[in-house]
């Protein structure tokens, strides 16, 4: 007992005689002064002292500081000073001994302490209190064996011996008035002071045994568990201890076991005796059965075996399955699933589940809490009665509120649970805040045991929904503490519960219309937790999850387009209660197998609510897992993305699903620069919001896509309005309310830029490619839908101004004015609409007055505009354009310069067609389609005025749009700053903005814009645009093997199949080439492959529309000498009328190609002397066509008598014309496999010829005249090597081919046979003449033609190369488009017949040829 707290000091033992002793005898009778009316020294602090005191006087003769001569008169006298004194003395000597015997150097003196001690008288005491082996070595006991087992027979005695009371002595009389007081009906007057007094009375009047009237109290309160409260109170004054209830309680329960009695009343009376106080729960616990360690170890057990299950589930079997034998374990495990988790035996032989469901029914919930501490989570609560208790303790709770906010229509009656007749029970909750106190606390405890009652879960969610709607949030966003509370209990219990229940989709939905109130990051968190851990942590889940597992492969094997109806209502089942781990295995199964998409998409038709937005979380976290997005060495995209992006599109399309998670996923994927994930959002938006990306379209849809916004949505897109129209408004919503529309646009036009430089996922050229594309037709689709569907008002709140785009964003632009344009366009239209309301005369307006009004809008609105952009480029680029042509070109769109007649006839044409007579049935339908087409008209009227305005206001700005520089070539200079700022950036941007930019520069050219050449514009494009084009450059990247290159190539190629190849020869060699690529391909880029054989299959489909190198290079006469062949070519006067109609139509070429010379001049020098030339052309070719029709009647008459006198000399000529065609046939065989030898016999001779540099002939051919040589319009440029071998093989084979009476004539001389060396026959000569007649009329219209062209050149002061070029150029556009237009009239069919017609018509012996 050393301390630091000493109440004597050394000096006080070295004065002993002086001073110490008459100090000891004041300190200690000043410590039994403070406390002279506590006869035992009970109190802690007197006690304490005393004892210290003490110790220091018995610890100073052990250390030797006193002899025990000196300290025995003052302990004896002490020991009379108070009764109890003694015993502390002694108590403090036995301490003394126990530290004497361990330690040596007090050992010495510690015989003087017990001869002091032995010498006080007390010895009594001390045999009670000290060890046996310090009695016996003092000689305080004799004998120590015989003293050890007396002291143990005492003991026993004392304590364990039970007293038998003498029965005969209690009268029965005192237990009879005992029970009657005891079981009598309480009142008021009837009260446990006034009982505890009768029962004293009996007590002493009748000798009872105390023991056994407090058995008596026990029973009566377990008769009448009702009136706890009297019996509580009685027992609280009766003098009793918890142990002794305890044993009685105790002995009782082990009775009722053993005899099979009912001990629901006795474990009652144990819960209430507990909530009162009067028993201690740790008392009774240890007279409970079963141990604690062995429930834990059934648990353990009981969790390694539902994880064995699961184990088992994702184990592959390679035996046999006995059909028999699997059919019957999963009817087993059915039932076993329907039926209680726990055998009711196992609970009912346990005591402490027993009391468990005791405590939770009286209301004794914190010593429910305290004992289910001892055991893990939840698992008291796996056993149903004990569940239930609580639920019911949980609907006593909640009631009251639950009625006040939720209360059922009146007619209706409600059964009303009554709440507990126990004030000590948990209060029922009245306030919200009473819920996260005493609700939610019980509820957490439950766990996922909740789903044993199902209503209780309703009355939960109901007065939840009503608290988070009624809760204020507060100015900085917080949420009071119920918002959170709630969270936990969606986590822990409701949603855990549901997943035990069997298809219950009404608690789903109830569950959803609360949880909806949460934004999508707290759900999406509650989902994850479901999914991924509540699975995990009961056994009974994980049992349910490997069972719904099997349900869902089961199901997932039978899925076909037939099986839809039952299969959906079988996933439906499923996934009303345990949606997660379904839909994780079908999404599984859809990236897999990519054909499942639609079976399974319409098999989603029965799910919930709650399911749909489950299965926008599951799709979010599987494009979360770590998964490699691409693949084939990273070329390509991997193809579960591509499956799943297409599954969220249809699947977000069809059902009702918040967007808000997927959306911010693609966003935050965009952050972190990864554009790959653009694929789900393109996906998205092309099916919820019917928007196509414009590389899709065809080429009528490009057209209509120039129209006003009715002629866009009818014949623009794939799809109809009426089917996106819902999925589009919730796509819109979504995207608004997530704020994520603008930011989604930025995102896209910065990650574009980043792509080719910043991109890390893969360095694969063709990836990268791939990823720019998507990200590009992707921000150009998700504006075109916003642009839609978005208001401008709520466009112009969210989007940044041009300067901010340009500057803070780091946005082109391109991108920046294709975001901004909506909102120039509405300034500008606003604007306009204003100044009209402005005059009072607005309907009596001129048109010329509304284009003042329109091009004095455009000032006011566009002045801040330009402004606003020219400090955001160089000075140096404002000096060769001003910034409002900048603007201009910008802000313009196809609407502005171009109107679709063609379309809107279609469309209208369209409509008349479906319009039927009216009947009850479709007069709707046929109203809704006369509503339309009037729409059209009056839009295409609107576009009309609106385009005549918009080329007013461009006429008026053109002077202004480049600034003429002195002498640095400022034509140069300002070509290179629109292609590089403007053309080439929007060209590329979309093919629409391809189409506008090729409007907009011929624009430019019509209004002759002073300072601009459009010439130079053409060439800056052309000169480059060339290099790609030959056939040395598409050769060279085919067999260049870089993906690249080839794909550039092929795709090339298809775009210009219709003008190239035109040879056959040429078309051999693209075909080996392309046939290379599929070998070398095939199972290697199976794009490459599937690529180059769509072209392989439509260059063979257009191979019989091609022509030997000889005819490619052979043109037709000129349309002015074409009308005397065509009058000399026909037979019969059926043919001279088409004669008639195509020399018409030849005059009208005429006429279109002196119009197209005079107008392609440099802007601004078109001049009237053409125009008169133009005429002079014109008459002439007018003369000529009458003068070769008479000629043509004329020459047929003296054909048919040349006929007939060839008949008769028929027999004579057949041998002679057999004789002499055999070694003319011979001669040309020869030549020609000589010609095949040189040209075609080696196929690399062949490549080097069509491809090498010095072909000269090939080159030209396949470049300069592939576009028009489609046509056979256009003359071929001179060719220095094999000319008179063609010219000999075109002769002969166009005298064979000259028309239906040159053939008969053929026929009949080759089976005449004449003596060979004849001269030659009239006819021949007839034939000479007549070309040589034709050439010499051709020659005087060319020798006309270009004297009148020399005249011009000399007025013009022009070179004639550069006329002669511009000439050819024009005369083949404008061939070109002879040919479009009359093959659109004839139709596609008639192009080969119109061929040969034209050889009837043009025979080859009267075409020029030119060396």
């Amino acid at each position: 007992m050393a301390g630091s707290h000493r109440l004597f000091t050394l000096e006080t033992w070295k004065n002993w005689a002086k001073s110490g002793k008459a100090e000891v005898i004041q300190t200690i009778k000043q410590l039994l002064k403070e406390d002279s009316d506590n006869p035992g020294l009970s109190q802690p602090s007197v006690c304490k002292d005393l004892s210290r005191g003490l110790y220091e006087i018995l610890s100073a003769v052990l250390r030797g500081n006193l002899t025990r001569e000196h300290v025995r008169p003052l302990l004896a006298e002490m020991l009379n000073w108070h009764p109890d004194l003694a015993s502390q003395l002694v108590e403090t000597a036995t301490l003394l001994d126990l530290e004497a015997s361990t330690i040596d150097r007090l050992s010495r003196n510690r015989e003087q302490l017990m001869m002091l001690l032995k010498s006080l008288d007390i010895d009594k005491m001390m045999k009670e209190r000290l060890e046996i082996e310090t009695l016996g070595d003092y000689g305080i006991v004799k004998n120590k064996k015989n003293f050890h087992t007396k002291q143990i027979k005492v003991k026993t005695k004392l304590f364990y011996k039970q007293q038998k009371f003498n029965l005969l002595r209690e009268e029965t009389e005192g237990y009879a008035k005992l029970v009657t007081e005891l079981n009598q009906e309480i009142t008021e007057r009837v009260t446990p002071q006034s009982i505890i007094q009768v029962i004293r009375s009996l007590i002493g009047g009748f000798n009872l045994d105390p023991n056994r009237v407090l058995d008596l109290i026990l029973e009566s309160l377990e008769a009448r568990p009702s009136q706890h409260q009297f019996y509580t109170g009685l027992l609280n004054q009766y003098p009793c201890e918890s142990a002794t209830i305890s044993e009685l309680l105790g002995f009782k329960l082990n009775n009722y076991a053993s005899n099979g009695k009912d001990t629901k009343g006795i474990y009652t009376t144990i819960a209430l005796l507990i909530q009162a106080n009067i028993l201690q729960l740790s008392d009774i616990y240890s007279w409970l059965t079963p141990e604690d360690s062995s429930m834990i170890e059934c648990h353990l057990k009981e969790e390694s075996e539902a994880k064995e299950i699961v184990r088992k589930l994702n184990v592959i079997s390679t035996k046999d399955k006995d059909k028999d034998k699997e059919k019957e374990q999963e009817r087993q495990e059915e039932e076993g699933l329907k039926e209680d988790f726990k055998n009711q035996e196992v609970y009912l032989s346990n005591q402490k589940i027993q009391l468990c469901i005791a405590l939770i029914e009286v209301g004794a919930w914190e010593h429910f809490v305290e004992i289910s501490s001892r055991f893990p989570d939840y698992y008291l609560m796996s056993f149903p009665p004990v569940s239930q208790a609580l639920c019911q303790l949980v609907h006593a709770t909640i009631e009251p509120i639950y009625r006040e906010v939720c209360n059922l229509p009146s007619r209706l009656k409600a059964s009303r649970v009554k709440p507990l007749d126990n004030p000590l029970a948990p209060q029922p909750a009245r306030k919200f805040s009473d819920l996260c106190s005493t609700v939610f606390p019980m509820l957490l405890v439950l766990g996922p045991h909740l789903y044993h009652d199902p209503g209780l879960m309703c009355k939960v969610l109901r007065v939840a929904r009503v608290a988070l709607k009624e809760t204020p949030v507060g100015e900085d966003g917080e949420r009071s503490n119920f918002y959170f509370e709630f969270l936990s209990v969606l986590d822990e219990v409701l949603l855990p519960s549901l997943s035990m229940l069997d298809s219950n989709p009404c608690l789903a939905e109830e569950i959803w219309e609360t949880l909806k109130i949460y934004p999508y990051q707290h759900r999406y968190r509650l989902y994850g937790r479901w999914k991924n851990e509540s699975f995990t942590q009961h056994p009974m889940l994980m049992r349910r999850r490997a069972w719904l597992l099997k349900k869902a492969k089961f199901i997932m094997m039978r899925i076909t387009k037939e099986t839809i109806k039952p299969v959906s209502r079988g996933i439906g089942k499923l996934t009303h209660n345990n949606p997660g781990p379904i839909f994780h295995y079908i999404l599984i199964q859809v990236q897999l197998y990519d054909n499942l998409i639609g079976p399974v998409v319409d098999s989603f038709k029965y799910l919930t609510s709650l399911s749909y937005d489950m299965l926008g979380y599951c799709i979010v976290e599987i494009l979360s897992e770590n998964k490699d997005r691409t693949a084939h060495e990273e070329m390509i995209i991997s193809p579960w993305l591509q499956s799943l992006s297409s599954f969220c599109g249809t699947v977000f399309k069809k059902y009702v699903t918040d967007l808000g998670g997927i959306l911010q996923f693609v966003a935050n994927q965009l952050k972190s620069e990864k554009s790959i994930d653009l694929l789900i959002l393109r996906e998205i938006v092309q099916k919820m919001g019917g928007t196509d990306t414009l590389e899709d379209l065809t080429a009528e849809q490009l057209s209509a896509m120039c129209g006003g916004e009715l002629l866009r949505r009818e014949a623009g897109q794939y799809q109809q309005e009426r089917n996106t129209k819902r999925s589009s408004l919730r796509l819109k919503e979504a995207l608004l309310e997530n704020d994520l529309a603008i930011p989604l646009l930025l995102l896209m036009a910065q990650q574009r830029s980043s792509i080719v430089y910043n991109q890390t996922e893969s360095p694969h050229l063709k990836l990268v490619g791939k990823l720019y594309d998507q990200c590009q037709d992707t921000m150009v689709q998700f504006g075109s839908y916003l642009f839609q569907v978005v208001t401008i008002e709520e466009l112009s709140d969210r989007l940044p101004s041009i300067g901010s785009l340009l500057s803070d964003y780091h946005i082109n632009a391109d991108v920046a004015f294709f975001l901004a344009r909506p909102l120039f366009i509405n300034m500008l239209n606003s604007r306009y609409d204003e100044l009209r309301r402005q005059d009072r005369g607005e309907k009596k307006l001129t048109i010329e007055q509304k284009k003042d009004r329109y091009i004095q809008a455009c000032n006011e609105v566009f002045e801040p505009i330009v402004s606003s952009i020219q400090p955001h480029f160089s000075i140096k680029v404002w000096e060769d354009m001003d910034p409002s042509f900048f603007l201009t070109f910008w802000t313009l769109t196809m609407s502005d310069l171009e109107v679709p007649h063609h379309m809107y006839e279609k469309e209208i044409k369209k409509i008349d067609a479906n319009v039927s007579p009216s009947t009850n049935k479709r007069k709707k339908e046929t109203d809704r389609l006369l509503a339309l087409k009037e729409k059209l008209q009056e839009e295409e009227k609107r576009q009309k005025e609106h385009v005549d305005r918009v080329y007013a206001r461009l006429q008026q700005e053109k002077d202004g749009w480049f600034m003429l520089r002195g002498a640095r070539s400022p034509k140069n200079d300002t070509v290179t700053a629109f292609l590089q700022l403007c053309l080439f950036p929007r060209c590329t941007f979309t093919a629409l903005d391809a189409i506008y930019c090729a409007k907009f520069v011929k624009m430019l050219h019509n209004l002759k814009t002073p300072n601009f050449s459009t010439l130079i514009c053409y060439d800056r494009m052309y000169c480059d645009i060339n290099l790609y084009v030959p056939l040395p450059a598409l050769v060279t990247c085919l067999e260049s093997g870089d993906y690249i290159q080839i794909r550039n190539a092929i795709l090339i190629l298809q775009g210009i199949l219709q003008r190239f190849p035109v040879i056959s020869n040429l078309a051999a060699v693209i075909e080996k080439r392309i046939e290379k690529v599929k070998n070398e391909e095939r199972n290697r880029r199976n794009d490459l492959y599937v690529l180059a054989n769509s072209y392989s299959g439509r260059l063979k489909g257009a191979k019989p529309n091609l022509m030997p190198e000889t005819d490619f290079h052979i043109v037709p006469k000129r349309p002015q000498a074409a009308k005397v062949v065509n009058g000399a070519s026909e037979k019969s006067s059926s043919t001279a009328t088409n004669d008639m109609k195509s020399s018409g139509e030849v005059v009208e070429q005429n006429e279109k190609i002196v119009k197209m010379e005079t107008s392609e001049t440099t802007n601004g020098e078109l001049e009237g002397k053409e125009d008169r030339e133009a005429k002079e052309i014109k008459k002439e070719s007018a003369s000529k066509v009458s003068k070769e029709k008479k000629e043509a009647s004329e020459k047929r008459k003296s054909e048919d008598r040349e006929l007939k006198k060839e008949e008769k000399e028929k027999k004579d000529k057949d041998k002679k014309e057999e004789r002499e065609e055999k070694p003319k046939k011979r001669s040309k065989e020869s030549k020609k496999s000589k010609y095949d030898d040189e040209d075609y016999a080696d196929p690399e001779r062949d490549d080097r010829a069509l491809v090498g540099g010095g072909a000269e002939r090939e080159r030209e051919s396949s470049v300069t005249s592939n576009a028009s040589s489609a046509s056979n319009k256009m003359e071929p440029p001179e060719s220095s090597r094999g000319s008179k071998r063609r010219k000999t093989e075109h002769n002969s084979k166009s005298r064979k081919e000259e028309g239906s009476r040159r053939e008969h004539k053929h026929k009949e001389r080759s089976k005449s046979k004449e003596p060979e060396g004849e001269t030659q026959t009239k006819e021949s000569k007839k034939e000479k003449k007549e070309r040589k007649r034709d050439r010499s009329q051709d020659e005087a219209v060319d020798s006309d033609l270009k004297r009148k062209k020399d005249d011009r050149i000399k007025s013009n002061g022009r070179s004639e190369d550069d006329h002669k070029h511009r000439h050819q150029t024009h005369r083949a556009d404008s061939e070109e488009y002879h040919d479009r237009y009359s093959s659109d009239i004839r139709g596609k069919d008639y192009r080969e017949y119109e061929y040969e017609r034209d050889y009837e018509k043009h025979p080859p012996s009267r075409h020029k040829r030119k060396n």
